[in-house]
């Protein structure tokens, strides 16, 4: 658009009723660096607080009743964005809510008084939750004292300055020329042209070139391990471990990475649970970040009687070198693609795919579609052994557990 507005529109026929948006551009709060950071922390809950333009938020759901469209901007450490959906119908609606998110948000010193109270109340009942300790001591074993690590108690909701979070948000969207706008669902482009220039085109822009900062925010490297005590009234133990390390990003070791997380699951259901029968379910979790630097992290988390805790440490670990050492068994790799392709070809029928699909492709600059299926086809069991050996053997590896106080 005449404004550098970028528009990307993929029309489907999965769904009559559905348009789905998501917009963004590179910035988001680190370009605040952190001396700011429980303003950041809470912009997101506060900027959206007031409504936009002349209506609160009250009035905006009375004005939106019978619509179906919803709009919701927000600011991330890389980014800021909105995300939205509408029917066919309502697109202009969409836009016009997408619209004011840029140009009118609206302060309601009521309502933020009120959110105030809310969240510290809130925030007070969290800390007899014994899992809070947990995470607090698991952000302090990964990050250090960052100041944008720890989470919002609730003697700091006192010192949130609803004016300067205003401003950061007002300075995030003042700027529409480097947003990128992707459409994907029912829509007709040349129907949707006309409100997409008057809405999207009539955009603020002030001619800022800028890209998001590395506010240095890094999982601590090394091995270290933290066991404390907590007292529970049903015994139990915690473990959760973070396995991280430098990772090139690409479309395979993205899929390697699903599936070495899938294999591990399986491998831990038949001897945690069903040999071992000392817990519920061990939790993987493993996830490839491009921005602000290439890395993968990979995590494990579970329960257990605090009896077998040590014992059932090991056996995580062992099994995971043993994957690293031999590779996967082949039932499990045969397992895990057949699932990986019924998946895809369920995905591919799905808008709210490719809006992710069509945001990999411009945010990082990665194709994650394009000969998905031949690459699931072709890894093999050594690709998977040469990942997981890769990973491990950075020997990055953190490990928070929480025990209850009886347990000896």
């Amino acid at each position: 658009l005449s404004n550098g507005v970028r528009v990307v529109v993929k029309n489907t026929d999965f769904k009559a009723d559905e348009i789905r948006m998501r917009a963004f551009s590179p910035g988001g709060t680190s370009v605040f660096g952190t001396k700011e950071a429980l303003q950041i922390k809470m912009l997101n809950s506060v900027a959206g607080l007031g409504g936009l333009g002349n209506f609160s938020n009250v009035d905006l759901e009375k004005v939106l009743a019978g619509k179906k469209a919803s709009v919701n901007a927000s600011v991330s450490d890389l980014s800021e964005g909105v995300s939205g959906s509408c029917s066919p119908k309502d697109l202009e609606t969409m836009l016009q809510l997408v619209y004011l998110s840029f140009t009118a948000p609206r302060m309601d010193n009521d309502a933020f008084e009120s959110f105030k109270q809310r969240t510290k109340a809130a925030l007070a009942n969290q800390e007899a939750d014994p899992s809070m300790a947990l995470t607090d001591t698991l952000q302090r074993e990964m990050y250090g004292n960052h100041p944008m690590a720890g989470r919002i108690k609730a003697d700091m909701i006192d010192q949130t300055d609803y004016n300067r979070i205003m401003e950061m948000y007002k300075d995030r969207f003042k700027e529409a020329g480097d947003f990128t706008f992707l459409f994907v669902g029912n829509i007709n482009l040349e129907e949707a042209k006309p409100f997409i220039e008057t809405y999207l085109g009539g955009l603020p822009t002030i001619n800022r070139k800028e890209n998001f900062k590395d506010i240095k925010m890094d999982i601590r490297k090394g091995a270290h391990k933290n066991v404390f005590e907590k007292q529970m009234e049903t015994p139990k133990a915690t473990v959760f471990s973070v396995i991280s390390g430098n990772c090139k990003f690409t479309p395979k070791n993205n899929l390697l990475m699903s599936m070495f997380s899938q294999i591990m699951d399986m491998v831990y259901i038949e001897t945690i649970r069903e040999k071992e029968g000392a817990s519920y379910g061990v939790t993987t979790y493993g996830e490839m970040s491009c921005y602000p630097k290439e890395e993968a992290i990979f995590q494990i988390i579970f329960d257990t009687d605090p009896a077998k805790r040590e014992k059932m440490e090991q056996i995580v670990m062992t099994e995971l070198q043993k994957v690293a050492k031999e590779g996967p068994r082949p039932e499990h790799l045969a397992k895990v693609k057949e699932y990986m392709l019924k998946k895809h070809l369920e995905n591919v029928k799905e808008n709210n795919y490719w809006v992710n699909q069509l945001l990999e492709y411009y945010f990082n600059n990665i194709d994650l579609y394009t000969g998905y299926e031949k690459l699931v086809n072709e890894i093999s069991i050594k690709d998977v052994k040469k990942f997981a050996k890769a990973l491990l053997n950075q020997g990055n590896i953190i490990e928070v557990t929480m025990t209850s106080k009886e347990a000896k």
